[in-house]
């Protein structure tokens, strides 16, 4: 795989392929990788300057308790400008890292980043947890030696000038024409094709609870929460504990048992999210797609009527998402009220109703 300084390159492959694996590699940690920089090829890892990366779970790559502490920690080695922490973080560069929403703890290690101006950047699925603010502004700064492992195809096909699928074992250069094909894009199991929208028959209020605000979930019926980051999303998921089955952002912080079998407690639900070959798999072995469908397949064997999921298609693949459409759809006609925080619009397309919690609440989470 080649990336120019004046290139953005997509990699691209199913949840599970391997996309992130070529960035742990890139940067030095399975030490089976040669890495060129100028034509001169060896062993990984490099110096900051040249390389660096974002990975999937910001609580791995933080160090201070704030941005401002990150940026500090940052400059008694390495240049830093502040300005992009600032574009990406706003008001929030002093704020507890852990008081910050998952959304913006996605800002910060994008910011912490970037703003050390590195060479080469590899992002692992930058956008998962951002809102429409904030995709657009980390995606105006992905620019020049950027390598953008992401599903959200439709959201960084403009951006890239090069895109490579990996698929089995194999990396396959990719015209940036197939990036519109959504025949192709199906066929090998990628976000960003079209989406038709769905709508249930919703019957009788089945939960009537104060989250902030009155909220009604009714039998049948796929309710999202939307809004901006930090504008309470999640906050409403927590209060709903012990009245709904609630599936949050951290999969590792959710998983009990020993094998994917076990946490999923039901062979229709392996199957129904393409779990079938990981079922003896360690949950914690699996990829961050794969670890959230064991998630999502838990909760809908779980039996319970109201299921409340925070993100749920986050790192979500193509085949991925087409399972949890189907999910929805057969606990539509199980009866079943399903509660969706999102930023994801093609999610939007399968809810019967939408809560804006910016408009709510009449303010920005900024």
């Amino acid at each position: 795989m080649e990336v120019g300084d004046d290139e953005v390159v997509a990699l691209l492959g199913k949840s599970g392929s391997g996309k992130t694996t070529v960035i742990r590699e890139a940067m030095g940690f399975g030490g089976k990788a040669k890495l060129g920089v100028d034509g001169s090829f060896g062993p990984p890892p490099i110096s900051r300057e040249v390389l660096a990366a974002v990975m999937q779970d910001p609580n791995t790559q933080i160090l201070g308790g704030s941005c401002d502490d990150e940026l500090a920690i940052l400059s008694m080695d390495h240049r830093v400008d502040r300005s992009i922490a600032e574009d990406i973080m706003g008001s929030y560069c002093g704020k507890d890292f852990f008081k910050l929403s998952d959304g913006y703890k996605k800002r910060m290690a994008i910011a912490t980043v970037l703003c050390s101006l590195p060479r080469y950047v590899m992002l692992d699925e930058p956008l998962a947890n951002l809102d429409k603010e904030a995709t657009a502004g980390v995606l105006s700064l992905i620019r020049n030696g950027k390598v953008v492992a992401e599903h959200r195809v439709r959201e960084i096909r403009d951006r890239v000038q090069r895109a490579y699928l990996i698929r089995g074992s194999s990396l396959i250069e990719l015209t940036n024409d197939s990036l519109y094909d959504d025949e192709f894009l199906i066929k090998n199991g990628l976000r960003g094709f079209s989406v038709e929208a769905q709508k249930g028959d919703p019957g009788d209020v089945i939960l009537d609870v104060d989250v902030g605000f009155r909220l009604q979930i009714r039998a049948g019926e796929v309710l999202c929460l939307y809004g901006s980051n930090g504008s309470g999303k999640t906050t409403c998921i927590k209060r709903l504990v012990g009245k709904a089955y609630a599936v949050f952002q951290n999969p590792d912080l959710q998983f009990f048992k020993k094998t994917v079998e076990e946490e999923a407690g039901s062979a229709d639900a392996l199957s129904l999210f393409e779990l079938q070959g990981k079922d003896r798999a360690s949950p914690f072995a699996l990829s961050y797609g794969e670890k959230m469908r064991v998630l999502l397949a838990a909760a809908y064997a779980s039996g319970r009527r109201v299921i409340a999921l925070d993100e749920p298609t986050v790192g979500m693949d193509g085949d991925g998402f087409l399972s949890f459409l189907k999910a929805l759809e057969i606990m539509r006609e199980e009866r079943k009220g399903v509660l969706i925080a999102t930023h994801d619009d093609d999610l939007l397309k399968a809810c019967d109703r939408v809560i804006n919690l910016d408009e709510l609440f009449g303010k920005r989470a900024r």
